[in-house]
């Protein structure tokens, strides 16, 4: 019995890692903990990236504070337990891949740091009016040039791409976002959304796209489609 405890000992003690250095040690975690993040935010960009097949608004450049809470949400089931909302549900799956807090830091940090994207405009509308709107339901909350502010949890809406924007504004307006009791911004936007014709919306959206949102992105059909000739035949 003491041969066999000895041997099952000295078994055992061959799977520990080294304490003798602690500093390799160390750095062998960093090293593992990097390329796990590494390997997030590429998971994350094939939805919200522009590399591959776009399922997701664009994250590049927006709020750290913005990002961090909203992943949260998700991880909490405050947001993402709504299987009508099917992107959001879909986000709520994916979400169940971070493990803590550090990585939906990490994640909103990287994104943050990231220079914006041009978007393509895809909502038409009149912007005066869109303007006259904002200066009088949005402005107090989002800022004046649509920039946030983060004192009254109002995130900056110049980074949005206007279909993404006008899609989160509908789903503000029939509960299928900013339901769950504990989403009080949620909430609060989704009881301001409540009456708002269509119209309007893409008047609002139009307006804040077009003055304060990303650079224009050319469609597909103007990439696609060669100019005119400058030749007379």
């Amino acid at each position: 019995m003491l041969a066999n405890g000895v041997l099952w000992a000295l078994l055992c003690s061959s799977c520990q890692p080294d304490q003798s250095n602690p500093l390799r040690i160390s750095k062998t975690m960093e090293k593992e903990s990097m390329a796990r993040m590494g390997e997030l935010v590429r998971e994350c960009r094939v939805c919200h990236g522009v590399e591959e097949a776009q399922r997701g608004p664009i994250l590049d450049g927006m709020e750290y504070w913005y990002l961090y809470d909203q992943l949260q949400k998700f991880r909490s089931g405050i947001r993402g337990q709504n299987p009508e909302n099917r992107s959001e549900h879909l986000m709520g799956i994916g979400i169940k891949k971070l493990q803590n807090d550090l990585e939906s830091s990490y994640l909103a940090d990287w994104f943050a740091r990231q220079d914006p994207k041009p978007a393509v405009r895809t909502v038409r509308g009149d912007a005066e009016r869109g303007k006259l709107f904002y200066e009088a339901r949005c402005a107090s909350c989002h800022g004046e040039n649509a920039e946030g502010n983060r004192l009254l949890a109002g995130p900056a809406l110049n980074r949005l791409e206007g279909w993404y924007f006008l899609e989160q504004m509908r789903k503000f307006r029939s509960d299928e976002r900013g339901y769950h009791p504990l989403d009080e911004t949620g909430r609060m936007m989704a009881a301001a959304s409540k009456g708002i014709a269509d119209s309007t919306l893409k008047d609002v959206v139009a307006y804040i796209v077009n003055t304060y949102g990303p650079e224009d992105e050319p469609t597909m059909f103007e990439r696609m489609v060669p100019g005119k000739s400058p030749k007379p035949f």
